[in-house]
């Protein structure tokens, strides 16, 4: 591992800055993780049992981690657009409040876009933005049994990134985002009790991303 991070390294120090250019498609595979926090907006939802009367805020599971494909067309050397795929999954953890385990399933459909602040700089440094579809499945199990809460709703990015070219096609890059994604489903328990599920999951991601140019 320490010979292959001195590599990377020397390839950062030594490779020349080609920039985007007009009519140029980048396509990108990425790494995500996402960190959870309770008693925040950042990765826990609302689970409401009508008949008990109670209502307690429970995290999406254990911190999120998957994969996304994006490819990119340039129209401008600092503008870049296109279409992401997102998968992630977030393991079971135990929900504070409730005691019981829940775990989530999350696939983003987006339409995306870079705007390069320094097109010019070694790292180049963009904003990110992102639009389009969450399909969220959300577990809880209960003590009679596991309940799945599903939505597929409007859902949104922003972040701060920078890539650095490592050869003529190939470019790392790093970046930071804040999600946002709405959700609301119900379900009766077997026990006869109904729950809703509510009212957003919204949480904070970094993505380590390798890019080919075509």
């Amino acid at each position: 591992m320490r010979k292959i991070l001195v590599f990377l390294g020397l390839c950062l120090a030594v490779t020349p800055l080609q920039g985007y250019e007009v009519g140029e498609v980048s396509v990108g595979l990425a790494g995500v993780y996402s960190p959870l926090a309770l008693g925040t907006d950042f990765g826990e939802i609302n689970v409401g049992d009508h008949q008990a009367a109670i209502s307690h805020d429970a995290k999406l599971g254990k911190p999120g981690m998957g994969g996304e494909l994006q490819a990119l067309y340039f129209f401008n050397p600092q503008i870049g657009v296109g279409l992401s795929f997102e998968d992630q999954y977030f393991s079971a953890d135990l929900a504070s409040g409730w005691q019981l385990d829940t775990r989530t399933r999350m696939q983003n459909y987006m339409a995306v876009s870079h705007i390069f602040l320094t097109p010019e700089s070694t790292y180049q440094v963009y904003l990110t933005l992102g639009a389009g579809a969450a399909h969220t499945d959300f577990a809880v199990k209960f003590p009679e049994g596991k309940k799945h809460f599903t939505y597929t709703g409007f859902a949104y990015y922003a972040g701060l990134g920078v890539e650095r070219e490592l050869s003529e096609r190939i470019s790392l890059g790093i970046e930071a985002r804040y999600n946002g994604n709405r959700f609301h489903d119900s379900a009766a328990r077997n026990n006869g009790n109904h729950v809703t599920v509510y009212q957003r999951a919204n949480f904070l991601s970094v993505l380590l991303r390798v890019i080919y140019r075509i």
